[in-house]
């Protein structure tokens, strides 16, 4: 078993949950609620602890030979949850259970994760054909579609970088992936840049166009014109092409006109699902100091726990800044920040030196792993931690807009935590069947 088990990424691994735990006894203990709190997270240890066990000892394979049946219990869930799920601020993103509530698109993203690497392995001798690109995309929209009606915009955040790496791991032409993050920033752009023309109507006047800009994010007529426009404009360009006797093919203006329409069409969805809180976050994030009570208070008091806690930090059970009720959402997204000011700048490197560890020996288990599929699985759980820590680290920093992405490991939920110790038995699978034969 020694010779089986990555015992570096296991150790990662525990070391996170051990510093997630004491966080978290810390940071709820002033929470009337308390005790339920800490029942629910070891309870969570426990389940996710025999579901890391699961995930090592079955064999990773049979989410590939069972690729069909994972993808349609993938979509059955989260249709299930918008149909009969459990509101919780606001979001229809709950299953209540006998003991637990259970949030079904944190499952979604894993097992996602495993249909697209098997789409990719099938295609993995078309892996530069545009068809693939919109093969991997087509599995991951709808179920991106429905974690936004719940609304959940944080979660859908998070397919883009998986999705992005696995193509580039798999080899995927790099011109199209430039048009898919094309498309990602207009989907995510459009909705923030009509946030701020909103929100500040003396910016409509510095942003050229900018009270047009703001009429293209609703389903009226300015808004088909542009897209009418967006057509001509590259049948045109592809006619001035031709006349001029350039090598240019007429796809490239196709895929440019697709890529924009598509990009203004999703971001006038998404902007439709935005919540106003969601877009105070990004105001916020621009100017904290503009609402220091409101949307950039959370940004603030976390920059105040983490400066504070200096070099050794104030010690576990007595940071001023969570404990006295400071910090808002000190025990979830902000699980970081009391981190920070408790075990100071030394337990912040530690917890950023097992992350590095953790998404190293995932890397390596892809790099050793005996197939493609396990390889493209361990690189887009690799992703996934490596966006979810740039976020969350980077919301208490004040580097990014508070997102609402919670840190796995340390973060408190249960169904991040189950769902994540699972994922590394599954990396765990797949670098203990390495040496295995095909």
């Amino acid at each position: 078993m020694r010779g089986r088990v990555d015992w570096i990424l296991a150790g990662a691994a525990a070391g996170l949950v051990a510093i997630g735990a004491l966080g978290i006894l810390s940071a709820a203990s002033p929470l009337p609620q308390y005790a339920t709190i800490v029942q629910k997270h070891l309870a969570a240890i426990g389940l996710g602890t025999a579901l890391f066990l699961f995930g090592l000892g079955f064999n990773y394979q049979i989410y590939q030979d069972q690729s069909k049946a994972v993808y349609a219990f993938t979509i059955a869930i989260m249709v299930a949850v918008l149909v009969v799920g459990t509101h919780v601020r606001g979001q229809r993103a709950w299953f209540r259970l006998p003991f637990f509530m259970f949030q079904p698109s944190e499952l979604a993203r894993l097992l996602t994760v495993l249909v697209v690497a098997n789409f990719l392995d099938r295609r993995a001798k078309k892996s530069q054909d545009v068809l693939t690109v919109m093969g991997a995309f087509a599995i991951v929209a709808p179920v991106m579609v429905m974690i936004l009606k719940e609304p959940d915009f944080s979660s859908t955040l998070t397919f883009f970088p998986i999705l992005i790496v696995m193509l580039f791991c798999a080899g995927a032409n790099l011109a199209q992936l430039a048009a898919m993050a094309a498309y990602g920033m207009l989907t995510l752009g459009l909705p923030l840049l009509w946030t701020l023309l909103s929100t500040n109507p003396g910016w409509q006047d510095a942003v050229p166009a900018g009270a047009l800009i703001l009429h293209l994010a609703e389903f009226r007529w300015p808004l088909f014109i542009a897209l009418a426009g967006i057509v001509l404009a590259a049948y045109l360009a592809w006619r001035l092409c031709l006349m001029a006797r350039t090598q240019l093919p007429g796809i490239v203006f196709a895929v440019a006109a697709c890529v924009v329409v598509g990009g203004l069409c999703s971001a006038v969805l998404v902007n439709r699902q935005l919540k106003g809180y969601q877009r105070n976050r990004f105001v916020s994030f621009i100017a904290p100091e503009a609402d220091p009570r409101g949307a950039g208070y959370n940004v603030q008091q976390a920059q105040i726990a983490i400066g504070s806690g200096g070099l050794w930090g104030k010690g576990v059970f007595s940071g001023t800044q969570s404990r006295l009720g400071f910090l808002p959402e000190r025990h979830t997204d902000f699980i970081f920040a009391v981190i920070g000011e408790e075990m100071g700048f030394l337990g912040g490197m530690a917890v950023l030196a097992l992350y590095l560890m953790l998404i190293w020996r995932i890397v390596n288990a892809a790099r050793v792993a005996r197939d493609n599929y396990g390889y493209l699985v361990c690189c887009g759980l690799a992703a996934y931690y490596g966006f979810s820590l740039f976020v969350n680290v980077g919301m208490c920093l004040g580097i990014v807009p508070v997102a609402g992405i919670p840190l796995p490991f340390l973060s408190y939920g249960g169904s991040n935590l189950t769902t994540t110790l699972f994922a590394i038995g599954i990396a765990e699978n797949i670098y203990a069947r390495r040496y295995a034969l095909l």
